[in-house]
């Protein structure tokens, strides 16, 4: 990520965002038109973001 985060408002709202992929990820997949390259896509972008909430966690965690 660009931005050097350290506000627990920030890891809130990508938590927030997290979870928002998940749930239209879950969407997708019940319905029975679900684009699978959509869904995939989708899979990708939610692995790397809880890569990155991990990754800023842990930085927030050795700071403290």
């Amino acid at each position: 990520m660009c931005v050097p985060i350290s506000d627990r408002t920030m890891l809130g709202w990508l938590r927030g965002q997290l979870r928002i992929v998940e749930a239209w990820q879950a969407e997708l997949l019940r319905r029975g038109d679900a684009d699978l390259e959509t869904v995939t896509r989708l899979q990708t972008h939610f692995e790397w973001l809880t890569s990155e909430v991990g990754r800023l966690e842990e930085d927030k965690r050795k700071a403290a």
